[in-house]
C-alpha cells in the first residue's frame, strides 16, 4: 500500500479544545454550582460597571476631567467579567477573583 492508500485516521473534532473537568461526577456539579455563583456575580458586576459610568459622568461634567481611580476600577471591572465568562462558558478552568488576583497587573 502506498502512503495515499493508507486509511487516515481523523480525530474527533474539536478534541483539542475539550477541557478536562477532574474526574468524578461530583466534579461536574461543583463547577455547575460556581458557574451559578459566577454569573450572579457578573450579574452584580453590570450594576456596577452602571454606577462607575454614572459616577464618571458626573465627575466629567463638574470637574471637566476624568476620575482616574474610577477608570482604574472600570478596567479591573472588565478584565474580572472577561475572565468570568471565560470560565462560565468552559473555555477555561481557571476561576477568577476570589480566586485569583484581582485586577490587570501593572
Amino acid at each position: 500500500m502506498t502512503e495515499k492508500d493508507e486509511p487516515r485516521v481523523l480525530d474527533e473534532p474539536g478534541a483539542e479544545d475539550r477541557i478536562e473537568i477532574e474526574g468524578e461526577p461530583d466534579n461536574v456539579w461543583m463547577r455547575g454550582l460556581w458557574m451559578v455563583m459566577f454569573v450572579v456575580m457578573m450579574w452584580v458586576g453590570r450594576l456596577l460597571v452602571i454606577v462607575a459610568g454614572i459616577v464618571q459622568f458626573l465627575w466629567l461634567l463638574f470637574s471637566g476631567e476624568r476620575n482616574r481611580h474610577v477608570a482604574e476600577f472600570g478596567e479591573d471591572l472588565a478584565d474580572w467579567m472577561a475572565r468570568a465568562t471565560l470560565y462560565v462558558s468552559a473555555s477555561t478552568n481557571d476561576r477568577p477573583f476570589p480566586f485569583d488576583r484581582w485586577g490587570i497587573p501593572d
